[in-house]
């Protein structure tokens, strides 16, 4: 098998007497992970899981002081045109607010529906006399009836819509009367979007290797045409220019698909590798098929914290003093110093919180898939123990994935802020071209900042379920592993992202497009829903949500499968005796290809040097003579 250059440099450069590069790879994996993940495990980062308990309790603080002094019940209260506030104050008989001109068609050119508004104990029937008191004719006059506990509204959704409209938030109404319709629609793209990604996984297991090599087959053939196309075109051009300008468009893309087929001979063992682990995930997944509800069981808790924030969220945002918006009934609410504080506080718990659910998914995962690796060779052969991955990182490591998910925190609250101000800045009116170019490019550094360091945790998770050792430790670990098989990882992150983007949106769009025709065949839906568009839409996002919570399993395993096997080569070269049957075929081939040609003796280096002209280069470069 092949090794990266950066490796090959190292070790190369360290036999010959050179000078140690300035970024050292690091030495291989120690024999101690020769068999696996370390059972015998200690508690790592144990200050930091202190100061994660101790943050837990300033929520719950702010939890505390939230229920005790914010009153939301008042935020759903709405103002008269009077600026009373109906069901507080004087008013605190009066629940409901009624708009006796929502239908009167002269408001319009005479003012707002809500300049006449006023708060009342019942909603009032046509026949009322308060229609008359305020100029308006039977044929305006409306039955009104209790929406939402807090206003009198007509029971038409027309009518109901005007309202929405004139409040600022039109077709609302639409939107909750289609969603409420589509119910069932809905339950049913969640199970449709898990058997739609069942079958693609399967469709991984059996045809990636396939489909990939004729993509590449397919696109070289594709440059190569295109280049005899456009020669075609130069010989029967009549004008010079264009007879050149064709011969050097047909000279590009032939050029191009050269190099392209080059590239793809020097890393025909990388990619075949890169495939193989990504069957190996498949089976994996397919043998380990509890750890597809690990996802489900996660997002079930992160919904249920995130319905528990909202909540704090909301009683936060009643401390304060409530006012009314504008000419609006709505209310709106002015902070103090110390509630801002309190929000900011809020906020970055619910980034650290959701963040350290997302490294207990990626460490179950990781763990999970090393144990079912290491498994082979022994009586327990293609088993991992989803139950002991959830006891270690309970038991162990919470140190650690609070500090790695810390460190995802502070880019998302840094992303959160930064976005928010910018908004305010373009919807001020900055019309500045060089600070909307800043700010694009300060915005684009985040983003890329938030993946290096997203990737980074993942393999430190990974590394820290295999050595049992601290975050740091871990990642630095986990670090020079990449940096010894850079090419390795980055066709394996290349092709599983490829592979699992593909799928979401396969996923996504199938559930999509096959309750679109429920939607608009089924009896109960078509001739109750204003529009099929936002139901439809709910199913794509419902079925790529769900889809992506099933693929994160399969990208996490292609991660750690690489990693457990890395590890294992370094161990024990071709002889490893814990490899999945799914990478024999790979490391059979490998092996065919490392036999020496000659009976002479050949040291290990040279054998690793000669393996790919990539290598060829590199002992050539370090050659004195």
């Amino acid at each position: 098998s092949t090794w990266d250059i950066s490796a090959t440099i190292f070790r190369m450069s360290k036999e010959e007497g050179e000078k140690k590069p300035l970024f050292d790879p690091g030495e291989k994996t120690e024999q101690e992970f020769s068999q696996g993940p370390v059972e015998d495990r200690s508690c790592t980062d144990c200050i930091p899981c202190l100061v994660f308990v101790a943050f837990i309790v300033g929520m719950i603080i702010i939890t505390q002081k939230a229920y005790r002094e914010g009153n939301p019940q008042q935020l759903l209260a709405p103002f008269a045109s009077d600026h009373s506030q109906c069901g507080w104050g004087s008013m605190s008989s009066k629940n409901y607010l009624f708009v006796p001109r929502l239908l009167d068609p002269t408001v319009s050119t005479s003012g707002s529906i809500f300049d006449f508004t006023y708060c009342t104990n019942a909603c009032p029937l046509s026949t009322s006399s308060i229609f008359a008191s305020y100029g308006i004719g039977n044929a305006y006059a409306y039955d009104s009836e209790p929406y939402f506990n807090r206003y009198c509204l007509p029971s038409s959704q027309s009518a109901r819509d005007v309202f929405f409209k004139n409040a600022g938030i039109e077709k609302a109404g639409q939107y909750m009367s289609d969603l409420y319709t589509a119910w069932k629609v809905l339950l049913i793209a969640c199970g449709l979007s898990f058997v739609l990604a069942f079958f693609y996984m399967i469709f991984l297991r059996c045809c990636a290797k396939l489909l990939v090599w004729l993509t590449f087959i397919g696109f070289i053939c594709l440059l190569a045409i295109l280049g005899g196309l456009f020669w075609e075109k130069a010989n029967n051009a009549v004008d010079s220019g264009d007879k050149l300008n064709y011969q050097i468009l047909a000279v590009i893309f032939w050029v191009v698909d050269f190099i392209l087929f080059l590239v793809i001979c020097c890393l025909y063992d990388d990619i075949q590798l890169a495939l193989t682990v990504i069957q190996a995930s498949a089976t994996f997944i397919f043998q380990q098929f509890w750890i597809v509800f690990v996802p489900i069981i996660t997002i079930i808790i992160t919904i249920g914290y995130i319905a528990f924030w909202i909540s704090v969220l909301i009683y936060i945002y009643s401390i304060g003093t409530i006012t009314q918006k504008g000419n609006t009934p709505l209310p709106s609410v002015s902070w103090s110093d110390e509630t801002k504080q309190i929000w900011y506080y809020h906020l970055f718990a619910l980034f650290w919180i959701v963040a350290f659910f997302i490294g207990a998914l990626q460490f179950i995962v990781a763990a999970t898939a090393a144990q079912w690796y290491f498994s082979h060779g022994t009586d327990q052969a293609g088993k991992g123990s989803v139950c002991k991955s959830l006891y270690w990182s309970i038991r162990y490591h919470l140190g650690s994935l609070a500090i790695g998910s810390f460190l995802l925190a502070i880019i998302m609250f840094i992303r959160f802020i930064f976005e928010y101000m910018r908004k305010q800045v373009e919807q001020g009116g900055a019309t500045n071209r060089l600070t909307k170019c800043l700010l694009a490019c300060f915005s684009c550094c985040l983003r890329c900042i938030g993946q290096c360091v997203l990737f980074i945790t993942k393999n430190a998770y990974i590394q820290v379920a295999i050595r049992s050792r601290c975050f740091c430790s871990s990642a630095w670990k986990a670090f020079q592993l990449v940096l010894r098989n850079l090419v390795r990882f980055a066709l394996i992150n290349v092709f599983a992202g490829i592979f699992t983007f593909f799928g979401k949106l396969a996923v996504g769009v199938g559930t999509a497009f096959i309750c679109w025709f429920i939607l608009t065949n089924w009896s109960e839906t078509k001739n109750n829903l204003y529009s099929p568009i936002l139901p439809t839409i709910a199913c794509f996002i419902i079925g790529y949500v769900l889809a992506n919570l099933f693929l994160t399993v399969y990208d996490l395993a292609c991660s750690s499968i690489l990693q457990c096997f890395l590890m294992d080569e370094e161990c024990g070269g071709f002889s490893g005796s814990h490899r999945p049957p799914a990478l024999e075929p790979y490391f059979a081939e490998m092996k065919e290809k490392a036999k020496p040609n000659s009976s002479q003796p050949v040291s290990y280096t040279h054998l690793r040097a000669h393996e790919t002209l990539r290598y060829l280069v590199c002992r050539l470069l370090l050659e004195k003579k």
